[in-house]
């Protein structure tokens, strides 16, 4: 059994595999005790942790103590990077990149986070990099802390109009609308660029966005936690 970790700013997600196979996932805040999400009895049975971070050190209590394999820019990967700085470069986009890959067509991951990243996999360069924007909730936040009038938007709903009658119906069409218009227009460059593309949706917005969205585009949570799982036979020295 294998336990895959992506620590991000605030917190740490984790997924439990065997072999293959994803048993169930969550998340831990920073700091916490992994024996508060996971028994024992699952614990006494991992035999190897991988993980991925944005910082240098995981920030979680009690890791079992056995093999543990973190994913960084200079681990094996299954394409080529291809990218001018890859000490800047955030590992999880690389390894959602890998969730997604099947070694067939060429590859693009959305991931509708705190920030919406495009990421790009040539089948025959490898990943060749993005795009980086402000996802949803940045942008509500945004717009209400840069203005002396504009609302906070904390509650919307699929399929706002395009023309907003009231200003809070405003920011709503501006900034679903925007984000669904954008996403349509990077699908349709990189389609042009390649017909066979592959389209993945991933991160906590993926559910919501994916319902705005055409068909034809795999939504995903566990993207980066099954790339993380597929990357332990590539770097299991």
């Amino acid at each position: 059994m294998q336990l895959a970790l992506d620590a991000g700013n605030s917190s740490v997600k984790f997924g439990l595999f065997k072999n293959q196979d994803l048993l169930f996932s969550g998340k831990f805040k920073k700091g916490e005790s992994i024996k508060n999400h996971i028994t024992e009895e699952y614990l006494s049975q991992f035999e190897c942790i991988v993980s991925c971070s944005v910082l240098k050190d995981l920030q979680l209590k009690d890791l079992p103590q056995v093999k543990h394999i973190p994913i960084t820019i200079n681990s094996s990967f299954p394409f080529q990077i291809n990218y001018f700085s890859p000490e800047t470069l955030g590992i999880d986009r690389v390894v959602s990149c890998v969730g997604a890959w099947d070694g067939n067509t060429d590859l693009l991951v959305i991931d509708a986070g705190s920030c919406m990243t495009f990421d790009y996999v040539s089948l025959d360069n490898g990943y060749e990099g993005g795009a980086i924007s402000p996802g949803l909730q940045m942008r509500f936040t945004a717009m209400n802390n840069f203005t002396e009038k504009l609302p906070l938007v904390s509650k919307f709903e699929n399929n706002p109009k395009i023309l907003g009658s009231t200003t809070t119906e405003c920011l709503q069409s501006g900034t679903i609308n925007g984000i669904k218009f954008e996403i349509e227009g990077f699908i349709s460059h990189f389609k042009h660029k390649s017909p066979n593309l592959k389209v993945f949706l991933t991160g906590g917005d993926s559910i919501f966005l994916g319902t705005e969205l055409k068909s034809g585009i795999f939504a995903d949570q566990n993207l980066v936690l099954k790339g993380l799982n597929s990357l332990i036979h590539l770097n299991d020295a």
